[in-house]
């Protein structure tokens, strides 16, 4: 339990006599016979307006302010001072006021607080004096907040659709496990990355070691018990699966079709709801990526088509071709998506929708881009950064999974790129605070990079002796996580000189889940750790 707080307000004192005055609050000390009397401690009872509340707090918020009103009867002796005492870590006293023989007492949720439910204890009290040495009797009382903390959904690719690998929270390296929580061993079949909700992780895995069957699978995140398993048939290629509004969806498909089938998936049992489709060929498709109950997808028996669907409905909205004669992108894209558009780097240029029909709002080119013509190797794996103020961030050309690229800014209002890095990444970047995030190529390098101009601010290394990082990159409010294939890293945003203050024993894609669990998925299977 976290130490407790205790606070004492002089400023609200009511001071209704010296010791020794009328008031039923004197009388002679007993046991002192020759010297001054020692008064009594006149009897104070306090009676709260209420003895607990509930309180739900969205990610990254405070919720104030959480009250209740602390009444006296009697007549002290003295000097009243009330003094406030906080345990449980979660909230804070913001003011005591008193206004006759009462007092309001307001606290406040602290910002940036991991997921999960927690009691924190308010004890009131009245007090002769500010160091509270002596304590009214009757006076003392306790309140109780029931706070409960909420993270949302990772539901895509780096989280949501807006793929910043960002999640408003702080964490305690100091409380981080030493070993794993759970373990889910596939020997030598690597599951993909994930998605996950409250109480559920879901990714897809091969049936068996050696067979080219996939399911998905729901993992209960307390235990990493599976739940269900849906048969996803043969498979070429697989994504990771996406989640939003109790459904589960991904893309996998074993051979090149004009329809390939796309299962929406029941959350909760592992039912197929409804099935949608898609073009392709023998392309390994980046996770779709869901928006309430849109959803939008990139494939194309050729590449570079957009699809919109409805998942509540199974309706496909529309489907627009972002052909631009340049480039093309077959497999390994996620769809950037906002409010009004659906984002796409389709080799060349950066395409952009409207989201309710599929029109062009605006292409804006690429000129770096390098990969002219057709190509059956048009891979783009990653995704369009949106920072929710009209700016874009992408890889700058076709890339493969562990190929280096640099990284190019767009913007609404523009017709042409804003900036380039000189250097190339690799990996996924993550958005926090007007600064991405991004693993140097071969090395273990993170460097920062102002989103404003492109600069690399400052550079962050986990250790030259460590094997190259690889991995998407996951920023909170306190610390980045990033990894290699063999270990993943904790660094402290916070501290001076962003030391590593935790290391993972194994590596690859990572998330956080509403759970607070960090979760890798590598070579040999998936791991989960509890963050809190």
């Amino acid at each position: 339990m976290a130490r407790a707080h205790s606070f004492a307000f002089l400023g609200v004192a009511t001071i209704l006599g010296a010791c020794g005055g009328s008031g039923g609050g004197t009388g002679s000390g007993g046991g002192n016979t020759g010297g001054t009397p020692t008064p009594t401690i006149s009897t104070l009872p306090v009676t709260l307006s209420a003895s607990s509340t509930n309180y739900s707090l969205a990610e990254g918020g405070t919720r104030g302010p959480i009250s209740f009103t602390a009444s006296y009867t009697g007549t002290p002796s003295g000097t009243v001072v009330p003094d406030v005492q906080i345990s449980g870590g979660r909230v804070a006293l913001t003011s005591a006021v008193a206004s006759g023989a009462s007092y309001a007492v307001q606290l406040a949720a602290a910002e940036f607080q991991p997921a999960g439910q927690t009691a924190n204890t308010v004890t009131f009290r009245l007090c002769t004096d500010a160091a509270c040495g002596t304590v009214y009797p009757g006076s003392t009382q306790t309140f109780t907040v029931n706070l409960t903390v909420q993270l949302k959904d990772w539901s895509t690719f780096q989280r949501d659709a807006a793929h910043t690998g960002y999640v408003p929270v702080k964490y305690d390296a100091g409380k981080f496990p030493a070993a794993a929580t759970w373990q889910v061993s596939t020997g030598t079949s690597r599951p993909s990355a994930v998605a996950a909700r409250a109480g559920s992780v879901f990714a897809n895995f091969y049936a068996e070691p050696t067979s080219n069957r996939v399911e998905t699978r729901s993992i209960a995140a307390d235990t990493g018990a599976i739940r269900w398993r849906y048969d996803l048939g043969r498979s070429h290629d697989m994504s990771a699966p996406s989640y939003a509004n109790g459904r589960v969806v991904s893309a996998v498909m074993d051979s090149s079709s004009g329809s390939v089938p796309m299962p929406v998936i029941d959350a909760n049992d592992g039912r197929v709801l409804r099935v949608l489709s898609y073009a392709s060929q023998f392309a390994q498709a980046g996770a779709p990526v869901p928006a309430g109950d849109d959803l939008f997808h990139q494939a194309g028996y050729y590449g570079n088509v957009v699809y919109a669907y409805n998942t509540a409905t199974g309706i496909s909205t529309w489907s627009s071709n972002a052909g631009n004669g340049i480039g093309i992108v077959q497999q390994g894209e996620s769809l950037g998506v906002d409010d009004r558009y659906v984002y796409f780097y389709s080799g060349g240029a950066l395409n952009i929708f409207n989201r309710a029909d599929g029109t062009v709002y605006r292409s804006i080119p690429d000129p770096f881009f390098s990969h002219a013509g057709l190509s059956y190797y048009g891979s783009y794996y990653g995704a369009p950064i949106l920072d929710g103020k009209g700016n874009i961030f992408t890889f700058s050309d076709n890339r493969g999974s562990t190929q280096p690229s640099a990284i190019i800014a767009f913007a609404l209002d523009q017709t042409r790129f804003v900036w380039r890095t000189s250097g190339t990444y690799v990996g996924h970047p993550a958005l926090r605070g007007g600064k991405l995030y991004a693993p140097r190529s071969n090395s273990t390098i993170i460097d920062v990079i102002d989103t404003a101009t492109g600069s690399v601010t400052a550079s962050i290394d986990v250790g030259a002796t460590k094997a190259k990082l690889t991995s998407n990159v996951i920023a909170t409010e306190s610390h980045l996580f990033v990894g290699s294939e063999r270990e993943t890293y904790a660094i402290d945003l916070l501290a001076g000189g962003n030391p590593v203050v935790w290391t993972a024993a194994t590596g690859g894609a990572l998330a956080l889940s509403p759970d607070n669990l960090l979760i890798v998925t590598g070579s040999t299977g998936m791991t989960a750790y509890r963050l809190n």
